[in-house]
């Protein structure tokens, strides 16, 4: 049976994509997850490191910045209004702690390499990344993923926020039960299938943990109104 693959231009128009019943078998960021979970069959978390969530680090120019209260009067690089990792998780710990209100400016990159590039370049005070979990060794492997090696040896911890589940595989409704049922079993059941791995290859993961009931959801408070 014949696969096509389109690529969205952004979160919003993935979204878009899969409420219009334009999509089968989708990637989706965690914002998207939990805004489409209506639409979807079944979620299935990708696996990375062992781990089937992440977390955002906040990062500035060593030395500049040693704290989240240190970044009143800052300039912030997000990289998506819908991205967790690059926004959302951390600019929710600026809000938890009334240091939102009080930056400087706050300017929307597209990507993690611009959103570095702005800080390391003097554009911008400080950025965020996704990190696996809130070690300095993930920390510096996500800023070298993300930036090579400026970002990594120039780059250093602000703070470390909580954890969200990670990026994940979505059974749309654009698909019969009978047929999600047949995907589920094809990709997701069987460890040794042709088609998971190399949806592993594509997504850079070990393999795939389906989601439990409302894992995604309590990311809803934090999408609304973006």
């Amino acid at each position: 049976e014949a696969v096509e693959i389109s690529v969205a231009p952004s979160y919003e128009a993935l979204a878009d994509r899969v409420e219009r019943g334009h999509a089968e078998l989708v990637w989706m960021p965690p914002t998207i997850t939990a805004r489409l979970l209506p639409e979807l069959h079944a979620v299935y978390k990708c696996v990375r490191l062992g781990q089937t969530s992440y977390r955002s680090g906040v990062v500035a120019r060593a030395g500049a910045f040693e704290s989240l209260q240190s970044l009143r009067g800052g300039r912030a690089a997000w990289v998506d209004r819908l991205s967790i990792g690059g926004h959302i998780l951390a600019r929710s710990a600026l809000v938890e702690r009334g240091i939102a209100d009080e930056l400087a400016s706050e300017v929307f990159y597209g990507d993690y390499p611009s959103a570095l590039d702005a800080v390391l370049e003097g554009d911008a005070d400080f950025a965020a990344v996704a990190v696996c979990d809130d070690s300095d060794e993930s920390l510096r492997d996500a800023l070298a993923s993300f930036g090579g090696r400026a970002a990594a040896q120039e780059l250093v911890r602000v703070h470390v926020t909580v954890a969200c589940p990670n990026d994940a595989l979505g059974v749309t409704r654009s698909l019969d039960a009978a047929a999600a049922d047949r995907i589920a079993a094809r990709v997701f059941a069987d460890p040794m299938s042709r088609a998971r791995a190399a949806l592993c290859l594509a997504l850079d993961a070990e393999g795939f943990a389906k989601a439990e009931a409302g894992e995604y959801s309590q990311l809803r408070s934090l999408i609304v109104d973006r």
